[in-house]
């Protein structure tokens, strides 16, 4: 059995294990691969690809396990100590090809020379333990000096944001992907819309929206995993400062020496919209329980005449003399703890007088929706420009371009800077917003078909006002900003 590929020249590893085995005379009965786990995380017996071949009923399918090098198998001399004694226990020869060292647990050889095998095996996981040790503090040593500079370290973006080259020529930085900002847009305002958090993740996920985890893994020439989305995915991406490009380090933006956030790309929303957004978010979390996503056709559409309130659906189940079960429905004043009394109407004729009101005076209408539409402020890339500019031309000053290759990387760079600025300062700056755009199809031709009437009643902006009387008063309304063009506004309301 040899080990198959790994992440980094996983095709040389492979053929290294396999040529070792075919010249020793051995037959590969198979391979495993553990693509993506990490040797100095996950213990030799818990990795996914390998364990199954260790398990109890599976040692009589193989007598040699083959490894390309020590540091292939083990980041730690604890787990290296350990699969050592399996090996002992269950007779298996252990190979590390690369290194020239194997563990014959099989066949009795001389002591000194198991001792000396299993000595430089120990000592090369221990060598092996010692570099990831030194890696990680490098690391940790090169995080600690790009934190407090605009430059992306490492990792997955934000959505919103892709990794390029940094402006300054060294190292990375963020810049905004419209695909990701264009999907913050929308599920902003379904939020704004009043949607929950859960429901802005189900549509995200009925949807196919790619999560940003993904989006880097494509981006990266790697087949991305289809992560769902989650309701704490969907918060942290409407909520976290890194939405607006601020840098982050432990949940808490990174701050420079005079108590500023260091800012490593343009903010995804204007200021008044990111405001709306976070009002919005926290009012979600103190509902708690309230639902947005519901079986109640009149959420969001219908309410009290009188007081305001929401109409509430209430179900009663009863039997008949024939022993049957009928389910009524009615829908009446929400308002608690009292609701207002007399407000209340059979769901089934309420739906019924909705339906066939709303496609006799609007079934020719053109179905509009409302499109929340991004802002655009180029404010900050145009001040990291400027101050590249800058910065190349104090370099310049101080006698830093001193042959004829620096003085035309020098010029091309500075052409395409102000080349940029111009085009920046030119851009227009606007405030996101909300905007009502038509489908090009009728509220007729959509209903039969729609498995949500009251999303496009909703959408709409229908409002189905309930009052009581004899006989029982109730209006539609379509707010003034939603009037299509072609209707009179004293056409928007029915009584009967």
């Amino acid at each position: 059995m040899v080990q198959g590929p790994q992440k980094v020249s996983h095709i040389a590893q492979l053929e290294t294990g396999e040529r070792w085995a075919v010249e020793h005379g051995h037959t590969v009965v198979g391979r495993f691969q553990d693509l993506d786990v990490s040797a100095d995380k996950v213990h030799t017996f818990d990795r996914p690809d390998l364990k199954p071949w260790l398990a109890a009923d599976r040692l009589g399918d193989w007598d040699m396990i083959v490894w390309s090098k020590v540091d292939r198998a083990f980041r730690s001399t604890y787990d290296c100590v350990q699969f050592g004694k399996w090996a002992k226990d269950n007779r298996k020869v252990v190979v590390f090809a690369e290194d020239g060292l194997t563990l014959n647990f099989r066949e009795k050889g001389s002591d000194v020379e198991s001792m000396m095998s299993e000595l430089f095996v120990y000592l090369g996981s221990f060598f092996a333990q010692l570099e990831l040790n030194r890696f990680r503090t490098r690391a940790l040593d090169g995080h600690r000096v790009l934190r407090q500079t605009d430059r992306w370290a490492s990792g997955i973006p934000p959505l919103g944001y892709r990794v390029v080259d940094h402006p300054s020529g060294k190292g990375k930085g963020l810049e905004t992907d419209p695909e990701g900002k264009d999907l913050l847009y929308q599920m902003a305002g379904h939020l704004l819309s009043g949607w929950s958090f859960t429901r802005i993740a189900e549509w995200l996920n009925h949807t196919k929206a790619r999560t940003n985890m993904d989006r880097a893994k494509i981006a990266n020439g790697k087949s991305p995993k289809a992560r769902p989305w989650t309701t704490d995915t969907v918060i942290g991406a409407l909520t976290s400062p890194k939405t607006q490009g601020v840098k982050m380090h432990k949940g808490e933006p990174v701050l420079t020496g005079d108590g500023a956030m260091i800012q490593l790309a343009p903010p995804t929303f204007d200021i008044d919209t990111w405001t709306q957004i976070q009002a919005a978010a926290q009012e979600r979390r103190l509902a708690g329980r309230r639902r947005s996503h519901t079986s109640n056709p009149m959420l969001g559409i219908g309410y009290c005449a009188k007081c305001g309130a929401s109409l509430a659906q209430q179900v009663s189940r009863r039997k008949n003399k024939d022993n049957e079960t009928k389910v009524h429905r009615y829908y009446r004043c929400g308002r608690t703890p009292i609701n207002c009394q007399g407000v209340t109407i059979r769901a089934d004729l309420a739906d019924q007088i909705m339906a066939e009101t709303f496609l006799e005076q609007w079934g020719d209408a053109e179905v509009t929706r409302r499109v929340f539409v991004p802002g655009e402020d180029h404010s900050h890339e145009l001040e990291q420009v400027v101050q590249t500019i800058e910065r190349l031309r104090r370099e310049s000053d101080a006698g830093l371009i001193v042959s004829a290759e620096d003085e035309r990387v020098y010029l091309e760079r500075m052409r395409s800077l102000i080349d940029r600025r111009s085009e920046l300062e030119q851009r227009p700056s606007r405030s996101a917003g909300w905007k009502n755009e038509t489908t090009g199809q009728t509220y007729h031709e959509v209903w039969e078909s729609a498995d949500d009437h009251r999303g496009l009643l909703i959408d709409a902006g229908i409002r189905f006002r309930l009052t009581s009387g004899t006989p029982m008063m109730w209006a539609l309304e379509v707010p003034q900003d939603r009037i299509p063009l072609d209707r009179e506004p004293d056409k928007i309301a029915t009584t009967t």
